[in-house]
């Protein structure tokens, strides 16, 4: 456990399921660890994820920056959970993914009781402001939000159908599902850049920042929502996209994912010409 008592330490237990082809941990599996040890410290104080019927702790936003790979014989792997801040219906958890290897991943989590009869967030109670207070501490990394452009220019647009799998046990879609949405999108873009591309050898890209703004519930329905990607910023080493799951004209989800190009160590390396030259002609001007 770290030095500082104010965090709450879990225990994560990889599968191999996590894995990618490669043997390194996906990048959306962190989030679903950020959850396990988020819960880990609600029954820690003896509380459940809905306290009273009809209410429950909705996520409003997380980042994670990634920082270094993961593999299965890095474990066992250690989440420390704490709280960076509380307000009159909200609070903030930071979180750090480690293993003897080092720190793999910093985040935060925001998150609102909600009070789903009258689709309304709640006040924080006393009571649980002073367990939240209890593991009071400075935040992994300063998240510096941006209001997001209007959508003009080059985009993508993929259908996403809801799985049964993916509702949670408050009948809504689970917070880490719309990370897997997202990806589905922005995958696609960047496959039909290095396929266009037709540039010798293989391209290694790893996910260094991601960040997601939960809007609306997603529910289960036959009919599929919409993921709209786009490229925002494109660096010597990096590409940055946004994508929007959508119900039409409604914004579900907002998401900001920064991709970093890498050698075979795992460096980052500069782009190829061509890879720059497309990612450039596909950016949102607008951003």
């Amino acid at each position: 456990m770290h030095a500082n008592s104010r965090r709450h330490s879990y225990q994560c237990q990889l599968r191999r399921a996590d894995l990618h082809g490669d043997g390194t941990v996906g990048n959306v599996f962190y989030v679903d660890y950020l959850q396990e040890a988020r819960l880990a410290l609600l029954r820690h104080h003896d509380t459940s994820p809905t306290p009273n019927p009809g209410e429950g702790l909705v996520v409003v936003r997380t980042v994670v920056e990634y920082v270094r790979p993961m593999r299965l014989d890095d474990a066992p792997v250690t989440v420390e959970t704490w709280v960076t801040e509380i307000k009159a219906a909200s609070f903030t958890m930071g979180y750090e993914v480690s293993t003897a290897a080092g720190t793999h991943a910093l985040a935060t989590t925001t998150l609102t009781p909600f009070v789903f009869a009258e689709s309304r967030p709640r006040r924080l109670a006393p009571d649980e402001r002073e367990r939240l207070a209890s593991h009071l501490e400075d935040a992994p990394f300063e998240d510096s939000r941006r209001r997001p452009d209007p959508w003009s220019g080059p985009s993508h647009q993929r259908p996403i159908h809801v799985r049964f799998s993916d509702i949670d046990l408050l009948g809504h879609v689970n917070n880490v599902r719309y990370f897997d949405y997202v990806h589905e999108g922005y995958a696609e873009v960047l496959t039909g850049v290095f396929q266009e591309a037709r540039v010798e050898g293989t391209v290694e890209t790893v996910v260094v920042r991601s960040e997601m703004d939960h809007l609306r519930q997603v529910d289960l329905r036959p009919e599929p929502y919409a993921v709209w990607s786009r490229i925002v910023a494109v660096g010597r080493t990096s590409v940055t996209l946004e994508s929007e799951v959508r119900d039409g004209d409604q914004v579900m989800a907002r998401s900001r994912v920064v991709e970093v190009n890498v050698d075979a160590q795992g460096s980052p390396t500069h782009w190829h010409p061509r890879h720059r030259e497309l990612f450039e002609a596909r950016l949102s001007r607008s951003a």
